[in-house]
């Protein structure tokens, strides 16, 4: 296999090591692009092997490659290996892996006009994925998101982990959640879509994780992609109602992990994208939903109550109060039926109460 002079795998010494092992699995092979180039790191690259298929191969750094494959294989032995890439080959050392190439149109790059009915197609896919039951051979909690947040800590990471709750009490309130079979760098960009499903690509950090880590982030990406000027807001929030519908009922958690992924979002603007307007720009969606997720938590805690941030007269800015309605009485479910609408305009419409209409 012959790689081109100024392709990473040549050039950078801690992956050229090992890219000479990419002979063993796939022989002949042909370079037809570069996909993602992490310095230091991996690369991956879409290859044509002597037989004509199209596929990716993947040159790591560290010997990942081995339990990279060996966890695609366990997800092949299940009813949701349509969802995910078929495992063609590692290496010996553990450092080389071939995988195949899905086809179809990424996620986030789907036109506006059919970016929502993609979104629903995700959410479909990602609950699959989760209740697949697969067992993984390796978990991530709350503790290691948030050893890897500590890793990355700038001041700016600091203070907005500081307005969310602080890492000891994030530890403890998320300390108990169940695990599921998950994708764990659930993002637009690890979605292809193709006749009418979704299929999900780069399966490298995959483990048993919550639920709702994968669904908030994939919606704290949504939201991104209008806050910083990616996708016009209607569309980017009609992909958000539309994922939440495919996926069904979501996770408790689901908005503090949304959060979290947002200010892990806002480190890498900060620091690997070196831009202070999208910084700006994610940080202010923290603290839109900072409130949410504080009415949620109330909601859990006493539920048979229901709480609403009331606007001001000129819509602009929510009250700091809340209004409790203890008893689901037949004259309340007439008002909110009346005023459905205004709630959840202003409130997360995954919060509306089960015992109202």
């Amino acid at each position: 296999m012959q790689w081109p002079l100024d392709h990473p795998a040549v050039t950078d010494e801690a992956l050229s090591a090992w890219s000479h092992h990419a002979e063993t699995i796939a022989p002949g092979a042909q370079v037809v692009r570069l996909l993602r180039y992490l310095p230091g790191r991996r690369v991956a690259t879409q290859v044509r092997t002597t037989d004509g298929r199209t596929a990716v191969l993947k040159v790591f750094a560290s010997p990942r490659a081995r339990g990279n494959d060996r966890r695609l294989q366990a997800l092949q032995c299940s009813w949701v290996r349509h969802l995910v890439p078929r495992p063609l080959g590692v290496d010996a050392t553990g450092h080389v892996s071939l995988v195949e190439w899905v086809d179809g149109v990424m996620f986030d790059q789907t036109p506006d006009e059919r970016f929502a009915g993609a979104a629903f197609q995700v959410g479909v896919s990602l609950r699959q994925l989760h209740e697949s039951s697969v067992a993984l051979d390796r978990s991530w909690t709350i503790r290691e998101e948030l050893a890897l947040l500590d890793k990355r800590r700038t001041p700016t990471v600091q203070q907005l982990i500081t307005s969310i709750g602080g890492m000891e009490q994030l530890a403890d309130r998320l300390a108990d959640e169940p695990l599921v079979t998950a994708h764990r760098d659930c993002h637009p960009r690890q979605a292809v879509i193709a006749h009418g499903s979704a299929r999900w690509i780069d399966l490298d950090d995959c483990a048993m994780a919550p639920a709702a880590l994968d669904v908030g982030n994939m919606i704290a990406h949504l939201k991104r992609e209008a806050a910083i000027g990616l996708r016009d807001q209607r569309p980017a929030d009609a992909a958000v109602a539309a994922f939440r519908r495919g996926y069904g009922p979501l996770p408790a958690t689901t908005d503090i992990w949304e959060r979290l992924s947002l200010v892990r979002l806002c480190g890498l603007a900060e620091t690997r994208h070196q831009r202070s307007d999208w910084l700006s720009s994610i940080s202010g969606l923290i603290n839109d939903e900072t409130a949410t997720a504080a009415a949620s938590l109330l909601l859990a805690s006493r539920p048979d109550s229901i709480a609403m941030w009331r606007p001001n007269r000129k819509g602009k800015r929510r009250r700091t109060h809340v209004h409790l309605f203890l008893q689901p009485t037949p004259d309340l479910r007439r008002f909110w039926t009346r005023r459905r609408a205004r709630f959840e305009s202003c409130w997360s419409a995954s919060c509306w109460p089960d015992f109202l209409p």
